[in-house]
């Protein structure tokens, strides 16, 4: 990981903690920390806060190595549940958005830490994340299931991950079983193509 993501992630990481929120670290990085390693530019955080909590921080920001990305981002906290800055020194980009539904919640509290440095970082679940990347469904996110998938076919509990993906694709209406079928098969179907005849294929 590059020193400036590194950098924003650890300052983002100790504000929160240090006001006493939970959160844990998603998209491209926590893909890359995952076994994944892919480029991304920018910091994604979920954290356990009320719409309230984080106008706090809005509040609080001159005291931190944040900056609001954009003028009237209170706005963006009570419209879309997200806080967008940038790190005043590494220019970085962190967005971080509330977890305000029980899947968040739950992915947020099932967090493991990586250890980076001096530094460990609470990391979602990869079956959480696996189910995000379903969710938002666009083709970075098909390719992140399908490098993800590949790098730790043999770590995943894919009972629990498609047991958790029927849950939420009947709440949202959407068939997130299917998407995390389909990926898989394409996965498996590509590690196969590429590995020796005598590797055997690890994701039963």
């Amino acid at each position: 990981m590059e020193s400036p993501l590194r950098a924003t992630l650890a300052d983002a990481v100790a504000w929160l903690s240090s006001r006493g929120l939970p959160c844990a670290l998603i998209g491209g990085l926590a893909v890359s920390l995952r076994g994944q390693p892919r480029m991304t530019v920018d910091v994604d955080i979920v954290v356990l806060a009320t719409i309230d909590q984080a106008l706090e921080l809005v509040a609080d920001l001159s005291t931190t190595p944040f900056a609001p990305l954009f003028e009237g981002v209170e706005d963006v906290v009570r419209r879309a549940f997200i806080l967008p800055l940038r790190h005043r020194v590494t220019g970085v980009r962190l967005d971080i958005a509330l977890g305000m539904s029980g899947f968040e919640r739950q992915a947020v509290q099932r967090a493991t830490p990586i250890v980076l440095g001096a530094v460990s970082i609470p990391v979602v679940k990869i079956e959480d994340l696996l189910v995000m990347k379903a969710i938002a469904g666009r083709p970075q996110d098909e390719q992140d299931i399908r490098g993800l998938v590949g790098a730790q076919r043999g770590s995943i509990d894919w009972s629990e991950c498609l047991s958790l993906a029927e849950q939420l694709g009947s709440a949202l209406d959407i068939d997130i079983v299917g998407s995390l079928r389909a990926s898989r098969q394409r996965a498996t179907a590509q590690n196969a193509s590429s590995a020796s005849p005598n590797e055997p294929d690890r994701l039963s």
